[in-house]
This record gives C-alpha cells, structure tokens and sequence, in this order.
C-alpha cells in the first residue's frame, strides 16, 4: 500500500480542423504557484471537518457498525473501529468499545503544495475516559476529503512537542525524512524489533520508557505462564502494510504515526491438557483451545523523534492504540504416534489436568486506556 506520488500531471491538447477557417489554439494560463508553501487548511475549516468526523463516528457509534462510517473516517481508523464494535459484541457489551472525541485542544496543519497532506489534532478528553487523542488527518490526494486517519490514546504526563499554529503551518515530513534521530519508516520498524526482543533488541536504549510496551509484555508473560501446564504463548509484532505519516515540529524534529500488525499464538502442546482462555480470546467461542488460536491486533502508534544531533538523544513514544481484529483457531496437529503422545494429565498442575484459564489477556487492551 506503500505509494510513489506523481510529480506533475501531463497536459495533452487535442486540436480538431476546421472546415473553413482554422481556430486560434488555445494558450494554458494556469495560476502561478505560489513562492511558499503555506497551510493547507485553515483553523476554521479543520473544526468544520472535526465535526463532520465527529458526526460520522457517533452515527456508527448508535448502531455499532463501521458500514456507517463515512468518508471521513479512513483506513486504518475504520479496521481499528469495526475491530473495536466487534469485541464487543462477541464480549456480550462487557468489553466497552472505547470513547472517541475529536474536539481539539491543539492542533498542526502542514504547509505545503504537494500530496499527501497530514493535520494532527490533539483532542479533549472524550466521555468515559481520562485520557485525550492524538489523530492523524490525512488527504491522500486533490480528489480525496481529509479525513481521520488514525489515533491514539495519550499516555499519562505526555508532553506534545510545540508546533507552529495552523495558520502559519507546519513542515510537512516524509516517512524516509533524514535530518531526524531517526527516520520514521526507521522508528517504527525500530520500535516492532523493541517490543519483539526487549532488552536485548539493539534499540532498547533509543526509546525512552512508556507503558505500552512494559504492559505488552506484561500480557505475553501472564498468558504464558497461565497456560504453561498445557501449552506455549508467542508473540510479534511487524510494520504494516499502512504508510506512515508525519508532521514537522517547532524544534525541527516531527510527530509521527505508523501501525504495527500483532499477533499472539497459543498452542495446546501437551495433549491430554486443558487449554482455556478468558472471554477476549474466546471470542464468542467455546474457552477450551484444542490446537491453537491465534489472534491479530492491529496497533497505532505515535512517537516523537527530535532532531538529528550527533546522534544523541531519545524518541519518545507518545501514546498507543490497540484494536483485537480477529481471533483464528485451527486444529490440532495430528498426533506422532506412541513416542509423540503425552502421557495422561502430563504437565497438569494439582490434578487441574493443565486448565489455565487466562484473564490476563485484558491487561493489554486496558493499558492504553489505563495509561
């Protein structure tokens, strides 16, 4: 889904003869473009399309549908959103689906003539939560509506870098941008390699700490030693097919969202064990796991990378939002025969026969929420 953006359109003129007389050709006198870029969008008309976003959302928030989204809310909020109403419909209502405000508090809107063109928007806090949003607007294109993007939700004591007031606009940024700690297609790849091999990724020490990724952890931990009598846990996390946004800072470094693809795999090792899994994970299914489930998440998150000095410095993680999308099982393996089979109740704990019922699995949902 990655893009090459056209420079310049071609202008073809098509000329036809005439009978007597020949018509004068035509001169193109296009408008002059402009010597600096400036903002793409005025502070009025941002709020006049907050609203139309927010109308949007509310409408598909009565009736629980991402169908009724409409064009202003685009991919990957509406994938993230439609996973959202989902859970919470296999959950019977008892997982809520997760407050949007998209009234701002601050705002950025990038000055420039070209395409894509971004706009963040950092939010009121929305009912029911205690945390406000930082969303990505984007206009993919001239004949595209801006429309939001993606959000997340800001962690605790999150101080946004400053930048410069809509009216005047923002450096526009792309995802290779050098002049930065790192670029953004980097940072984000850099911070999927972090949360697959913690302290001993080689970029552990390039993102100050945040709780998404100790509460990430957390639930990989507390799954795998819940279901540890009857089978394994595994994890990763991977850069998605979606581009990543940026916008330029005051300070000359940029704020920027990307999304990650994550899955967690549990697999019912020991035959004779019981595998169990909490409502989340069951997913409006039978709890008891036969061979392995495995479920996807799809996760936006928001960094801020300073400036390019000597190399030194951190990029800081600003928020996070995760939506489950799907929850897959397949079958067991077939069995290896008398030397591959477990023996009875093998790895079962206090004659539990290996139940390991896992509600831990909502601490990973809740962490962006709780932050």
């Amino acid at each position: 889904m990655k893009r090459t953006t056209a420079a310049a359109a071609a202008l073809t003129l098509t000329l036809g003869l005439a009978a007597c007389q020949p018509e004068p050709v035509p001169t193109p006198n296009p408008e002059p473009a402009p010597a600096e870029a400036g903002s793409v969008m005025s502070e009025d008309r941002l709020n006049e399309v907050l609203a139309d976003i927010s109308a949007q959302i509310a409408a598909a928030d009565a009736v629980a549908d991402a169908d009724e989204l409409g064009d202003r809310v685009l991919a990957p909020a509406r994938e993230m959103r439609a996973g959202q109403y989902a859970l919470t419909a296999v959950t019977g209502g008892s997982i809520a689906t997760p407050p949007i405000a998209v009234d701002s508090q601050s705002s950025a809107v990038v000055a420039t003539t070209k395409w894509p063109r971004v706009a963040e928007v950092i939010t009121t806090i929305p009912t029911g939560s205690n945390l406000p949003l930082l969303i990505f607007l984007v206009q993919e294109n001239p004949r595209d509506k801006f429309g939001m993007w993606s959000w997340v939700r800001l962690f605790p004591g999150t101080e946004s870098p400053a930048t410069t007031r809509p009216a005047i606009g923002s450096a526009p940024v792309a995802p290779d941008q050098d002049g930065l700690l790192m670029t953004p297609e980097e940072t984000l790849a850099a911070y999927a390699d972090l949360l697959n091999n913690r302290t001993d990724s080689e970029f552990a020490a390039t993102f100050t700490e945040e709780p998404h990724r100790a509460g990430h952890w957390q639930t990989v931990d507390s799954l795998a030693t819940a279901v540890e009598a009857a089978g394994t846990v595994t994890q990763n996390s991977a850069v998605s097919d979606y581009d990543t946004y940026a916008i330029g800072t005051h300070d000359g470094g940029a704020i920027v969202m990307g999304l990650l693809n994550q899955e967690i795999v549990l697999t019912r090792t020991v035959e004779d064990a019981t595998l169990s899994v909490g409502p989340i994970l069951a997913y409006g299914e039978d709890p008891t796991v036969d061979g392995s489930l495995t479920a996807s998440y799809l996760l936006s998150v928001a960094f801020y990378i300073p400036p390019a000095t000597d190399g030194e410095g951190q990029i800081t993680v600003l928020g996070a939002e995760q939506a489950l999308l799907d929850v897959v099982r397949a079958a067991p393996a077939p069995a290896e025969g008398e030397d591959g089979e477990a023996a009875e109740g093998e790895g079962a704990e206090d004659g539990e026969d290996g139940e390991a019922t896992e509600d831990a699995e909502n601490t990973e949902d809740d962490t962006a929420d709780d932050a």
